[in-house]
């Protein structure tokens, strides 16, 4: 025996199987669009990828984002900022460019623009001019030649033995004569034939390769009475050798006392940048520039 669909039952029926087909056709467009969303994301993300690998790696800690390096024999220096390469040399024309492409390899950094590639590895270099020591070793492929010096952030020295050194300030009072650029003509009373030269004559201070001194007080030579061992550490030595004992007018004679004293009170060493800070138990202090 058949039952008999209504009217009623028949309309709802039908009503039943629109709203079913319509929720399906919703999943499939639902899915289509995830898809599609999906892709883009990718797309996107993709995208992204590239455009960082194009991007310069960071360049140094300063605020500034400048990244200098330098070299000798021949000398040459090189900066890198805002996404440009400069490197002068003095046998050549002034070299600048945009970085092409940049990479990151552990400790290894490579700046590539169209003339040249920079090399830059966090290994402590020692210019070798100066004796400064820098965080990063660089390498500039150029032209059919290879560069090497040093880069990055100076390193403050371990110890001072083997360097010497003009005072430029005593307890806070500039020399003039200290602060002269550096020449051939820093005066330093263990070479011979140099001549004293304006009444602020600025003492000299060199470190052998044992920690002990010598030097000029502005005045007369002096050997003895420090001795400088590593990572700030000063005692008191016995002052002994060849010291001279000239009378000399005023201003080098203040100059003379003041550095003498101040050496004989000195306790420990820092360095401040490029400068070396002598201090004393009572904080008094003698900034002194290497001589290059």
């Amino acid at each position: 025996m058949h039952s008999t669909e209504t009217g009623a039952q028949a309309t709802a029926r039908q009503t039943r199987t629109e709203r079913a087909e319509q929720t399906a056709r919703r999943g499939l467009r639902r899915g289509a669009t995830g898809s599609l969303l999906a892709l883009g994301l990718a797309g996107v993300l993709a995208g992204c990828a590239g455009q960082t690998a194009s991007q310069p790696v960071a360049t140094s800690g300063k605020p500034d984002g400048i990244y200098q390096a330098s070299g000798n024999e021949p000398s040459w220096n090189m900066t890198l900022a805002q996404n440009m390469l400069t490197l002068e040399t003095p046998d050549g024309p002034r070299m600048a460019g945009p970085v092409l492409h940049a990479h990151a390899e552990g400790g290894n950094r490579t700046y590539e623009a169209k003339a040249m590639q920079v090399e830059i590895t966090a290994k402590a270099c020692s210019d070798s001019m100066s004796g400064q020591s820098y965080a990063d070793t660089v390498r500039i492929v150029t032209q059919g030649r290879t560069l090497t010096g040093c880069g990055g952030a100076s390193l403050a020295p371990t110890s001072l033995n083997g360097t010497r050194w003009v005072v430029t300030a005593l307890d806070g009072h500039r020399l003039a004569d200290g602060s002269k650029p550096p020449s051939d003509t820093d005066r330093t009373t263990d070479e011979p034939g140099l001549k004293a030269g304006a009444p602020d004559m600025a003492p000299t201070l060199d470190i052998n390769d044992s920690g002990k001194i010598s030097g000029s007080d502005g005045c007369n030579r002096y050997v003895g009475g420090l001795e400088f061992g590593k990572d700030g550490r000063v005692k008191a030595s016995a002052q002994g050798g060849i010291s001279t004992m000239m009378a000399c007018p005023g201003r080098q004679d203040t100059i003379a006392r003041q550095f003498s004293a101040l050496t004989r009170a000195v306790t420990h060493w820092r360095t401040d940048g490029n400068a070396l800070v002598l201090e004393t138990g009572d904080k008094k202090t003698m900034r002194l520039r290497q001589v290059f």
